[in-house]
């Protein structure tokens, strides 16, 4: 029918404007969080943007369902106002026909809400955090100045004579006191920053390394044409991540109590996976649910106010009982029934407003006179 994809194109348009009005705030604010890495750990231009990409699946999953509620909303209290709303109602068309095109838009925000909780959100937040933890255990060597000491991590000091590009420097001197019982100073010509396995790694050239111990005895001087040196805040520092986030695990591994460390984790994770698997049902629920409000009996323009806040009552009511449900099943597994309910109430409940027997009386066709 014509109406229904003239309405589906309206939707579709006003869903996708509002998301990326919502989705741009978010990354806004989350901006604020990655320029730390850019300005602190002297992260490149492409890392903060695979960064702040990354980050976006998972707020997808909360403002999808937001923006398509408030189209459903915003369309169709403007094709009210202008009368094409009552135009349809009147030539007979029952609520379930005058959906067709929330629905239509809510089965299209769930099945992609459905990809993005299965595949596009454990796989990007992993990149996301990848990147977190380079950055965060890199060497920021955009920091290191000319003839300046710089204590580049927890207990090493380095100062550079020149420096010829960004990696290769001059006149290196080195100060590592990072090992309680002794004191490393070494001297090289040239020096250069690599990244070997995750590790950043100092290689000199042409210099020489001293030690002295607790008791400022010395050892003997070590003269090198190449030598390593392994820069962690630490000499113990893990160079992979050995923790894997909730956000960035499948949903079968969330619902497995082998993947969990502990058995209150797993109460957690186990919420987590029951949550990824129903959260895509509200894209479909909220839009339903605000369609239902509005097509079920007469539709006056009169009565659009009481509907519409009645729409966000309703809203606020279904994401509150979300929320009480993914809490009760982190405190108990047997009640994942609760959380996946919690979604489908709207749907059920739409479905019955729009029942083919809940057909509205025809109105008659406005006159020019009635405001």
């Amino acid at each position: 029918m014509q109406f229904n994809r003239y309405i589906f194109n309206q939707l579709l348009r006003t869903t996708l404007a509002l998301t990326s009005v919502l989705v741009g705030i978010i990354w806004l604010f989350q901006t604020i969080r990655i320029l730390e890495l850019v300005v602190n750990r002297g992260a490149a231009v492409g890392e903060f943007l695979l960064m702040s990409v990354a980050s976006m699946p998972l707020w997808l999953m909360i403002t999808i369902p937001i923006s398509g509620f408030t189209a459903v909303n915003w369309v169709f209290n403007r094709i009210l106002v202008d009368r094409e709303l009552l135009v349809m109602q009147s030539i007979g068309l029952s609520p379930l026909q005058l959906a067709a095109a929330p629905i239509a838009l809510g089965i299209m925000l769930t099945a992609f809400l459905s990809f993005n909780s299965v595949y596009l959100l454990p796989t990007s937040f992993g990149i996301y955090k990848d990147l977190q933890f380079k950055l965060r255990n890199s060497i920021p060597t955009i920091l290191l100045r000319e003839r300046v000491f710089i204590e580049v991590v927890d207990g090493m000091t380095m100062f550079i004579g020149a420096r010829e590009n960004n990696d290769l420097m001059k006149d290196i001197f080195i100060h590592d006191a990072r090992i309680d019982d002794r004191v490393i100073t070494m001297t090289a010509e040239y020096g250069e920053f690599i990244d070997r396995n995750g590790t950043p790694t100092l290689i000199l050239q042409n210099g020489e390394r001293s030690e002295r111990n607790s008791e400022g005895l010395s050892g003997a001087v070590l003269l090198f044409e190449s030598h390593s040196v392994t820069i962690t805040r630490t000499t113990n520092q893990p160079t992979k991540r050995s923790f894997i986030d909730i956000n960035e695990s499948t949903i079968g591994n969330l619902l497995s109590p082998e993947f969990a460390p502990s058995p209150q984790y797993y109460l957690q994770r186990n919420a987590e996976g029951h949550y990824r698997i129903a959260s895509p049902f509200l894209g479909l629920g909220l839009v339903l649910l605000s369609a239902a409000i509005i097509l079920r009996g007469q539709i006056r323009r009169d009565l659009w106010g009481r509907r519409a806040s009645t729409n966000i009552l309703a809203c606020v009511l279904v994401i509150i009982m979300v929320v009480i449900s993914r809490g009760l099943v982190t405190n108990n597994a047997n009640l994942w029934p609760l959380l996946h309910l919690s979604v489908l109430i709207p749907i059920i409940l739409s479905i019955w407003f729009l029942r083919p027997g809940n057909i509205a009386k025809k109105p008659p066709l406005p006159n020019k006179g009635i405001a």
